[in-house]
């Protein structure tokens, strides 16, 4: 148990330094417009999903990179000065600083980069909440199954147990790992995750029990 527990929190150091590293490298191989031009096509992809089964939502899909930019605008506005009152002339040199830094290509193309992966991100969570009846039979099927043990004396798997709780923090760190790659990501990639999803929530329900 522990020799595990080892292994799993190794795992999630190395997928912590992966996401750091994409965020730090990604920005410099690319510029703002391939990021830009990934948010529409995703969006694009979407919106034509969407659209052959409700309408009414593809105006909504359509407005996500907008909101998605204004909110950046009003974090990274003049939020960086400082809150407390003093002189203009020596707020001028740090805004001048900070103008300078943003307006960078490298930083651009970091919040080009920033502004794509919450677009993934929010569609991610509109399709997670789409598929969440199979989410719910997936849960009831394994409580089933763990009703089925209980009633016939079956052993459960701690160890198994324990790798299934940690998986859905591995592959949400995964997830975040990819929707920063600069490259446009197919519909069956995001379906591994959600069935991989599914397999960990069915082990953890169906295993799970009172240790001690």
């Amino acid at each position: 148990m522990t020799r595990t527990t080892k292994m799993l929190s190794r795992l999630l150091i190395h997928l912590m330094i992966l996401v750091l590293s994409s965020v730090i490298w990604w920005p410099g191989l690319n510029d703002a417009s391939s990021f830009e031009n990934l948010s529409e096509l995703h969006l694009k992809d979407t919106s034509q999903k969407v659209g052959s089964m409700f309408e009414s939502l593809t105006p909504v899909v359509d407005g996500v990179h907008a909101k998605v930019s204004s909110a950046f605008n009003a974090l990274l506005g003049d939020n960086y000065l400082p809150s407390a009152e003093v002189d203009g002339q020596k707020d001028v040199p740090a805004k001048e600083f900070f103008t300078r830094l943003w307006s960078s290509p490298y930083f651009v193309s970091m919040r080009a980069m920033l502004e794509m992966s919450c677009v993934r991100a929010i569609l991610a969570i509109g399709w997670f909440a789409f598929l969440s009846p199979i989410l719910i039979a997936v849960v009831i099927d394994a409580w089933v199954v763990r009703r089925l043990k209980y009633e016939s004396f079956a052993v459960h798997h701690p160890t198994l147990y324990q790798a299934a709780l940690s998986s859905p923090t591995v592959l949400l760190i995964c997830a975040f790992a990819v929707m920063l790659m600069p490259w446009f990501i197919p519909a069956w990639i995001a379906a591994l995750f959600y069935v991989a999803f599914l397999m960990s929530i069915h082990l953890i329900v169906s295993n799970f029990h009172r240790f001690g």
